[in-house]
This record gives C-alpha cells, sequence and structure tokens, in this order.
C-alpha cells in the first residue's frame, strides 16, 4: 500500500517523514474484502422445512462492509502507527452473524409454495401456522426475499390506494410488506393466495400472529 517512486524505487514520504499510502491500493483490498465476505444482496440457499434446497435470489439481509469508512479507518490506522489491532470492519449493514450462514437458527421462513410459516428458535419449530400470501391473479404477489423483521407495532391502520384496514398485529419484513393478523379470513392456506390472497403481506390467523409477535 506504501506509495513507491517510480524513479528511484524508494517508499515515497510526507513532509513529516511519514510514510504516504497508496489509497486507491486500500480500497482495492477493501473491496475484495467486501466481494469475499458481504452477504448482503447476494443469492442464497436455503433449506426449506419441506426438505427442498432453494435458491433465493435477493437478499436485502446480511453484512455489508462500508468501503469507504472501512479504507479510511486503515489509513488513519496506518498513520497513527497503531499496532496489534484486532476488530472487526466498519459496516453499513451487519447481520446477526459474521459467518456465511449469517441467518443463524432462529429465524421466520413463509414457504409460500405451501402457504404456511414456520418460526425456528436455536433451530427448533415453536410456532408453524397456515398463511396466505400475495394474491396472484391481480400481480400482488408476495416477493421472494431474505429480509428481516425491522419494526413491531399493535393496533394499526394499514392503508394502500383502496384500502385501510385495521389489524392488531403488524411486523413489516420488506418496505410496507409485513406479517399480520387477518381477522377478515375464515381459513389460511392451500391456494387461497392465487384468486383471493393479499396485496403482498402475510397474512396470519389473529392467535398465531399474536404469539409470533
Amino acid at each position: 500500500w506504501i506509495t513507491v517512486d517510480e524513479e528511484t524505487g524508494e517508499f515515497v514520504r510526507d513532509e513529516e517523514g511519514k510514510f504516504v499510502l497508496n489509497e486507491a491500493k486500500v480500497m482495492e483490498y477493501v473491496v475484495a474484502l467486501g466481494e469475499k465476505y458481504d452477504t448482503y444482496g447476494k443469492e442464497r440457499e436455503f433449506m426449506s422445512t419441506r426438505g427442498d434446497l432453494i435458491t433465493i435470489e435477493k437478499s436485502v439481509y446480511g453484512n455489508d462492509i462500508d468501503e469507504e469508512d472501512e479504507c479510511a479507518l486503515l489509513i488513519e490506522d496506518f498513520c497513527e502507527n497503531r499496532d496489534g489491532i484486532v476488530r472487526e470492519p466498519v459496516y453499513a449493514q451487519k447481520a446477526i452473524s459474521q459467518n456465511e450462514d449469517d441467518i443463524g437458527d432462529t429465524y421466520i421462513e413463509v414457504d409460500m409454495t405451501e402457504q404456511m410459516l414456520y418460526y425456528y428458535v436455536d433451530g427448533e419449530i415453536v410456532l408453524e401456522t397456515a398463511v396466505v400470501t400475495g394474491n396472484m391473479r391481480r400481480g400482488w404477489d408476495t416477493p421472494a426475499v431474505v429480509c428481516s423483521v425491522y419494526g413491531k407495532a399493535k393496533n394499526r391502520i394499514l392503508r394502500g390506494a383502496t384500502y385501510a384496514t385495521f389489524v392488531y398485529y403488524w411486523m413489516p419484513v420488506y418496505g410496507n410488506i409485513g406479517l399480520h393478523d387477518a381477522t377478515w379470513r375464515k381459513e389460511f392456506g392451500d391456494d387461497i393466495y392465487m384468486t383471493d390472497g393479499s396485496h403482498g403481506c402475510i397474512n396470519m390467523p389473529k392467535d398465531k400472529a399474536g404469539e409470533l409477535y
């Protein structure tokens, strides 16, 4: 990373006698770290509860190294002669785990083929229920994406262009799509979603939504 004078082959120093770093080389290194270790935005393979290994192309969850901030910190560490530093990178977004499998063994799986939801805690199913996902006939399919529950609220009115619907439990996961109770439904599961599905959300029985909440 230290800049070399092309004519003399010597390391370049500044007015204070300190080595001058080639910042482009530092950034090149950080970018390589991201390509190797980042999981945000990358295709995932996932073993479903029904036993199929599926590929999920879209992911808005995962680890994402902040390349600019990490590069700046590496340069600062070097210029300040900090030795023996052990630390994790600067993250723009950080997952539960920094291992390759950053989902871990506590997660929610929504199987849209089977119209089932499974909640795993430490690798064991602690809740399962039939659900209704987005209406395929109207093009309101629930997206296949690795994401995270980023909020929760009780007694909310969900609003869209043509509706305003009260729900007892609201757990958003991807934009305005979330997990919530649907007290107006008498049945869940099967192929209801194909013609009478939601606007994209994952509809759940009230008791199951409350338990998950």
